[in-house]
């Protein structure tokens, strides 16, 4: 398995089971780049576009922020799938960036 990307904060994986990635640790602006890459190189693959952080303890706004953006440039039936623990409080926090009005990204807290 190759991975995207690693630093002492965070570990970011290719999904076994579907196009996208999984991270694990914090993820923070630093990051923005390696992940918005490894999101548009998925998305190229697939209509559905996986991000899974059921396994990270602090997302930035401005990873938020990137999210958004990506999310606005895909047209339907491309969308973004972003998988959370209730933990990270995405629900309430993406509500500042109009998620509930975006078609082509879905959020699923566990």
């Amino acid at each position: 398995m190759r991975d995207y990307f690693a630093d002492e904060l965070l570990l970011m994986m290719p999904l076994f089971d579907a196009p996208g990635v999984r991270l694990r640790g914090e993820v923070t602006g630093a990051h923005c780049g390696p992940l918005a890459l490894a999101l548009t190189d998925a998305a190229v693959r697939t209509d559905e576009v996986v991000l899974d952080l059921t396994d990270v303890q602090f997302v930035s706004n401005s990873i938020l922020e990137v999210l958004t953006i990506l999310a606005h440039r895909f047209t339907p039936p491309r969308h973004l799938l972003v998988k959370a623990g209730a933990d990270l409080r995405l629900r309430e926090r993406t509500t500042a960036y109009g998620w509930e009005q975006i078609a082509t990204v879905r959020l699923e807290e566990a």
